[in-house]
């Protein structure tokens, strides 16, 4: 992007959190609709976001604008539709037709309650850092189907919906096909997961399920039981840039920080340093505690629950030899420039919506 998206307002105690995205890229004419249509979950093509014609700065191919290459998208138009959708529920969203090559009007998109909207489109790889800095990222997926077919689905379609003249489409089609192996492998070293459409489609509805799970027990949770717990983070220096430290107690699926609840008539901070030392064998001095903020979210472990988390940050190292006790299972690094590496993997909502984002923030990522 040339300039950086705004950023999101954080409300102190956001019982009603935006709305978060599922990226979804591929080839022209893999499936990506076909997916959002399946999965049940609200959509917004992100092919709407098309640059006019008469751009003067359009990138041109084949004796016509390059319509593969990110310089004819606007990417700050659809982050800020995003969010805005993802934030209030409704946003105006541009219609762009593809066979004048131009925008033709817009619509208001409303999705109610939808605790996850699908966001479709082969620039989708291109929203992944700023939705993840603003917190509004759930997942970013690739579909990976055999070239052949997905020439003929696209040619298909393009004739069927006369997009442009058949010499041009064919041209096109042919060098895309040639294309979309080392296509395939730039969205992947950019964060997205690649899988097939039908195990793509089966992914959609389980982070679907589990969305509206949380949607549910947050409504309940917010009249209900607020657990007070404390966090601490630990980072890393990995490939892609600092990595967080997640843990998963016994008899569960979901990420979290080293932490837990507090005792009676214990603080934060002491109960920070007695969790640390229980589940990693570490003793830090209070001085090694940096506050991060006080956040609220859905419980990860406890159902109709919220947890109102006062989260710290270390920057003291942890061995290499590391490894987890108490009632942990295991731990993992999360990339926090590139969370969606560990798509697929269920990181809790106070990791996700707050943790992960006001660490990109305190680190300029």
């Amino acid at each position: 992007m040339s300039t950086p998206p705004p950023q999101p307002r954080q409300d102190p105690v956001p019982l009603s959190p935006p709305r978060r995205i599922v990226l979804v890229a591929g080839p022209s004419g893999s499936g990506k609709g076909l997916l959002a249509a399946r999965s049940g979950l609200p959509m917004v093509p992100l092919d709407e976001f098309y640059r006019d014609l008469d751009d003067q700065n359009l990138p041109r191919r084949f004796g016509i604008v390059d319509w593969d290459v990110p310089a004819s998208w606007d990417a700050d138009a659809a982050f800020t539709a995003l969010s805005e959708l993802a934030r209030t529920g409704t946003a105006q969203i541009p219609t762009y037709s593809i066979s004048q090559s131009r925008r033709v009007g817009s619509q208001r998109v409303e999705v109610g309650d939808a605790p996850l909207i699908i966001a479709e489109g082969i620039f989708a790889a291109e929203l992944i850092a700023p939705l993840a800095s603003a917190g509004l990222l759930a997942d970013a997926i690739v579909l990976k189907r055999p070239v052949p077919l997905v020439f003929v689905l696209r040619l298909a379609r393009d004739l069927r919906e006369a997009r442009k003249p058949v010499g041009v489409l064919l041209r096109r089609g042919l060098t895309l096909a040639a294309e979309q192996p080392q296509q395939i492998s730039r969205w992947v070293r950019a964060g997205m997961t690649p899988m097939p459409l039908r195990r793509a489609i089966r992914h959609a509805r389980s982070l679907a399920q589990l969305a509206w799970a949380e949607h549910h027990h947050r409504k309940v949770g917010s009249a209900g039981t607020t657990l007070r717990i404390t966090a601490v983070c630990f980072l890393r220096d990995g490939e892609h840039g600092p990595e967080l430290l997640g843990v998963r107690k016994r008899g569960t699926s979901t990420y979290i920080q080293v932490g837990g609840k507090l005792e009676a008539g214990e603080g934060a901070q002491d109960a920070a340093l007695r969790e640390t030392v229980e589940e990693t064998g570490l003793h830090l001095n209070v001085s090694e505690l940096e506050l991060l903020g006080d956040f609220h979210a859905v419980a990860a472990n406890e159902p109709d629950t919220l947890v109102h988390s006062t989260v710290f940050l270390t920057h003291h190292p942890l061995p290499e030899d590391f490894q987890v006790r108490a009632e942990l299972a295991d731990h993992r690094w999360f990339p926090l420039t590139q969370p969606t590496q560990c798509a697929g993997v269920q990181i809790a909502p106070l990791m996700a919506e707050h943790i992960i984002p006001a660490l990109r923030r305190r680190l300029g990522r």
